[in-house]
Formats: structure tokens, C-alpha cells, sequence
């Protein structure tokens, strides 16, 4: 389940009572009423949390300059809805297909781990529990979450679906352990683990971009794959696995946000990223 925004000063106790109601709604109701209640808290968040919402127009006037500014408003609007609406998928075990996954297969059989790198887009959640039921031992690395008791719930989530932590940092022991016993580890990398990062063009604009990453796959010798799921349709995702991308040349990590561009062009309303992208493109 991707981790929802939250209400400002929003307590752990309210976490927890917002896990427990949403859990038992969206399993509870007909998937039509569990959607239009969904929306409507949506729109609660689209009214209470300013810095989110001010965030999403900036950079949806990044990704779609060429829409005019009511039709970007109304796609931000569209944006909080849908990832509402994903929210209810997860609960619900949306189904999920996978497109291209002998791209992973055939890089894990080279012998030197694969890195699959995504991003905040579709349900993430819902596409690391559908390769592991596929039979890949997957390991995935979150970034941390600023509410802890969302971050333990999650945690035991992914456990529980067959998704191994393996930790909050890519360069760390345990992630590097993964690769190097020619492991698969899925980690998103269109938001900072923190600070630093690389500037790279994005959206016509230079952004940064996390690149540690790359720096693990040169370090183990890993495959680095890009990988990103997509709603087809209420309850229904596609995960597709791109071609392994060089790290050899140094533009590895240029070569994944042109990637990762097409597919927030395509589909800028499941871009769900509630902080600002271009703050710090210098």
C-alpha cells in the first residue's frame, strides 16, 4: 500500500485508526462505494494539507507546461483521487500482470544480482508482492518514513507478502549483502534518501535525482533494471520491466530519468510524489 500523506500534527493513534478503518472499509464495501469513499477523503487532504497540494502544482507545471493552468488544477485534484482510489487496490489485493519479466530472470541468471529500480508511481506496494508471488526472492529498500508506527505497519505488510527490508539506505550493509549473493533488490529512485543526489535533465530541467543507486550496482556488479507499475484500470495494474540500463558509462543515471520521463508523461495523475522534485536543481 503506498504510505498516505498526512493530516498536519496528525497523531500515531489517528494512524492507526485510519489504517484500521480504511483496511476494513475497502474490504468491506462494494469496490464502487469503497472508491467514492476514497475520493472524498481525498478531497479532505486536498483541503487540509497546503504544503502537498502546493507541491503537486509545481510539479505538475514541470511535467504538463503545455496544459493550461485549470487543466493542471483539476489533474493535481485527479492525482490526490487516484492515489485515494490505489489505496483501496491495495487493500483489496488488486490484480496485477507483469510484462517483460524475463528481463529480470535473464539478468539474475548472469550471476550478479539485479537492481530494480522504480518509482512512486501506480502502487509500488502492490507490484513488489506480485513478483514475489511470481517466485523471485525480493528484497526491497524504503526510504524512512516520518510516522513510525506507518512505517512499522508497512514494514510488516511487505514482510507478510513475501517482500524482505533489507534497510533505509542504498549504500548500506545489508543492501549491498543482497546483490552480492546475486539477489534482486527493488528500491525507488525518483526521491532523495536524504540529501545529496546528482542534478540531471528532467522534464527540460535539471533535477536531482538520488545516485547512490548507481553507485550500488557499479560496487556489486549488479544488473540495473528499470521497472514501473501502472493502473490500467480500478483494482487492475501492469508492471513493466524495461531493458537493464549500462552503468560503465556514467550516464546511467540520465539514462533511467529519461525512462522514467516517458512514463510520468504518460501518466501524470499516478506520479505520486507530494514533495517538490525541482527545489534544488542547481
Amino acid at each position: 500500500m503506498p504510505p498516505a500523506p498526512s493530516f498536519p500534527g496528525r497523531t500515531h493513534s489517528m494512524t492507526r485508526l485510519l489504517l484500521a478503518c480504511s483496511a476494513t472499509l475497502a474490504r468491506l464495501l462494494p469496490g464502487r462505494l469503497a472508491y467514492a469513499l476514497a475520493r472524498a477523503v481525498s478531497a479532505l487532504f486536498w483541503a487540509a494539507d497546503d504544503a502537498r497540494r502546493q507541491a503537486v502544482r509545481a510539479n505538475l507545471a514541470r511535467v504538463a507546461p503545455e496544459r493550461t493552468p485549470a487543466e493542471r488544477e483539476a489533474l493535481a485534484r485527479r492525482m490526490f483521487a487516484t492515489f485515494a482510489e490505489s489505496v483501496v487496490d491495495a487493500w483489496r489485493t488488486g490484480e496485477v500482470t507483469i510484462e517483460g519479466g524475463e528481463r529480470l530472470t535473464d539478468a539474475l541468471a548472469e550471476g550478479h544480482g539485479v537492481l530494480l529500480w522504480s518509482a512512486h508511481l501506480g502502487n509500488w506496494e502492490l507490484a513488489a508482492e506480485a513478483l514475489a508471488r511470481s517466485g523471485l526472492d525480493v528484497s526491497a529498500l524504503a526510504r524512512a518514513h516520518t510516522d513510525k508506527d506507518l512505517e512499522h505497519y508497512m514494514d510488516d505488510r511487505r514482510r507478510a507478502a513475501g517482500v524482505r527490508i533489507v534497510g533505509r539506505c542504498p549504500l548500506g550493509r545489508e543492501a549491498r549483502r543482497v546483490l552480492r549473493a546475486h539477489g534482486l533488490l527493488a528500491l525507488l529512485g525518483d526521491r532523495r534518501f536524504g540529501v545529496g543526489g546528482r542534478a540531471v535533465p528532467f522534464f527540460g530541467t535539471l533535477a536531482r535525482l538520488p545516485a547512490a543507486p548507481i553507485a550500488l550496482a557499479r560496487r556489486t556488479g549488479a544488473a540495473l533494471v528499470p521497472g514501473f507499475v501502472v493502473r490500467t484500470a480500478p483494482g487492475r495494474y501492469r508492471v513493466q520491466l524495461e531493458p537493464p540500463v549500462p552503468t560503465t558509462t556514467g550516464r546511467a543515471l540520465e539514462a533511467l530519468a529519461a525512462v522514467l520521463e516517458r512514463y510520468v508523461r504518460a501518466h501524470p495523475e499516478q506520479w505520486f510524489v507530494f514533495e517538490p522534485v525541482w527545489d534544488e536543481s542547481a
